[in-house]
């Protein structure tokens, strides 16, 4: 990937706040849920907070194989404009959860008011 795409890449995250992922359901059907995400540093690396119940994060202890989409609203086909990603998803420890933590926290500081998604991490 060119520094340029990278960077046009790196606004398109930062513009938007939600991306639908989706997972292999247990059954193997798929299934897609959306979460607000935070990008963390520089990187192209994505972090969510989730409930651990939640169907999603149970696919993901199953198989962290995952894809996502952020797009933004359109009213004409042709106006879609978006990025689709792949790759694997894990829950994150120690000074790797914290740091994502301090992202997600920084991007959405409601979060800290929300005591059930506060305990998610």
């Amino acid at each position: 990937m060119t520094d340029a795409v990278r960077e046009t890449v790196r606004a398109f995250l930062d513009a938007h706040t939600t991306l639908t992922l989706a997972t292999r359901g247990e059954t193997g059907a798929p299934q897609a849920a959306d979460l607000y995400y935070a990008r963390l540093d520089d990187r192209l690396q994505l972090c969510f907070i989730s409930i651990p119940t939640s169907r999603h994060v149970a696919n993901i202890a199953r198989d962290p194989r995952v894809a996502c989409t952020v797009h933004a609203d359109a009213n004409r086909w042709r106006d879609i404009r978006g990025l689709q990603m792949e790759g694997t998803c894990t829950r994150l420890s120690g000074a790797a959860a914290a740091q994502a933590w301090t992202c997600y926290v920084a991007r959405f500081p409601f979060v800290l008011a929300d005591a059930l998604l506060a305990a998610a991490l």
